[in-house]
């Protein structure tokens, strides 16, 4: 069962069926109005088997017109013969057709034209010009960027320079420095071997130095106690008045014995004087630290 807004929409078509104005309109633009309108083509063919129900048959007697049919059966939409076009349809059609065409050379001349149309002299021109100073510009900042690149590496060639010569100057001190570091160190090395040299020897000269001396001293005292007898000796044949003094001859002291009594009495050796005694000589020659006696006579 059709709802009341379908009933509504199918009365309205078949009163427009019914219209004279819409009889004399080609069936396929009422068909297409109906359409327009929201109906179906069942319900198109109801309102248009209605309206041709309720339209009065009409009688006359000129025998050139026959009677109409007494109504349109549901007939499908297909099986109806084609309406002939009036001159309204041709100018629906044209103005459609108009507009399309229109549209479609619009969007040509605004899209495929531009991409179809060689350029002109003055653009080639223009593209050649603007290149031209691109490739200028591009040339001036090539060649400020070989002279910066140029001037750079003449700065880094002159800090390298400068910095291997620091460096050779530098690797010469140390060298040196290294060098005499060594020298000095061989002296001291030297300074030490002889330093211990002289220590290992020290006690030694010491040592000999006390044996001599001792063996001096103990020589002195022999000497002196068998001078000491030998005056005694002769003391008593001095002391008579009518033998001759006899002068002995002046005797020779070792110089073993002058280091001794050096040591002893200060380089000189004194006896009291008596008749027939051996007077020694007041002072005896130097001698040095070895008991060797210096001369001192002059040249």
């Amino acid at each position: 069962m059709a709802s009341p807004e379908r009933q509504e929409l199918l009365r309205n078509a078949v009163a427009f069926l019914k219209d004279p104005k819409t009889q004399a309109s080609p069936l396929a633009q009422r068909v297409q109005f109906l359409e327009a309108k929201g109906l179906s083509n069942p319900e198109i063919e109801e309102a248009m088997r209605q309206a041709a129900v309720a339209q009065p048959i009409p009688y006359t007697s000129s025998p050139s017109y026959g009677p109409y049919p007494p109504a349109y059966g549901p007939m499908p939409y297909g099986a109806q013969p084609p309406q002939p076009w009036d001159w309204r349809d041709y100018f629906i059609t044209a103005v459609v057709s108009g507009t399309i065409a229109y549209g479609a050379v619009a969007l040509f001349k605004k899209y495929v034209k531009p991409h179809l149309t060689p350029p002109s002299a003055t653009a080639y021109e223009e593209d050649r010009d603007a290149l031209t100073a691109q490739f200028d510009a591009a040339e001036a900042m090539l060649k400020d960027i070989q002279a910066e690149t140029t001037a750079v590496r003449r700065a880094v060639e002159e800090q390298k320079e400068k910095i291997e010569k620091t460096t050779q100057d530098v690797q010469n001190v140390v060298q040196e420095m290294r060098k005499n570091e060594e020298q000095t160190r061989s002296e001291l090395k030297e300074v030490q071997d002889e330093v211990q040299a002289i220590r290992d020897l020290l006690p030694k000269m010491v040592e000999k130095s006390k044996d001599a001396h001792t063996q001096s001293l103990a020589e002195l005292q022999q000497e002196l106690k068998s001078l000491k007898t030998l005056l005694l000796t002769r003391g008593p044949s001095g002391v008579s008045g009518t033998a001759t003094p006899v002068i002995p001859s002046k005797p020779s002291i070792p110089a073993w014995q002058l280091a001794g009594s050096n040591h002893l009495s200060n380089g000189s050796l004194s006896l009291p004087a008596s008749p027939g005694s051996i007077v020694p000589p007041a002072a005896s020659s130097p001698v040095n630290s070895k008991g060797k006696e210096v001369d001192t006579s002059p040249s």
